[in-house]
């Protein structure tokens, strides 16, 4: 399967192993959008997102990457906000939720409810 694909189907996802098919799956993911601030209060107040909605009191919002984004980007209604560069300590818990996430607990033993 080349990297240009932008869909997944069954068929293309048909034949590989099961990690395999996960680690296809998670790169084909939907990016989590643009973090976005209003340029001024009345742009906060005023303007939604049609899908991710409007802003918080203060602070940046995350919107989707769409049109609509990049139209009030261009005039200039919102700016990226930039991410903070990412230190050390950042990226020991990045690591952290990602091992987390994947660990898998081992059962435990249910006791009968007529033990007597």
């Amino acid at each position: 399967m080349t990297g240009e694909r932008k869909g997944l189907s069954k068929a293309s996802l048909k034949g590989l192993r099961s990690k395999q098919r996960m680690e296809v799956m998670r790169q084909a993911a939907v990016a989590p959008g643009v973090r976005v601030v209003p340029a001024n209060d009345d742009v906060r107040r005023l303007m939604k997102h049609p899908h991710a909605g409007g802003f918080p009191e203060s602070g940046a919002t995350t919107w989707p990457e769409d049109r609509f984004t990049k139209r009030r980007l261009a005039d200039g209604a919102v700016t990226r906000e930039e991410p903070p560069p990412e230190g050390e300590g950042a990226a020991r818990q990045r690591d952290q939720r990602e091992q987390s996430r994947h660990r898998v607990e081992p059962p435990t033993k249910a006791e009968p409810k007529d033990a007597a």
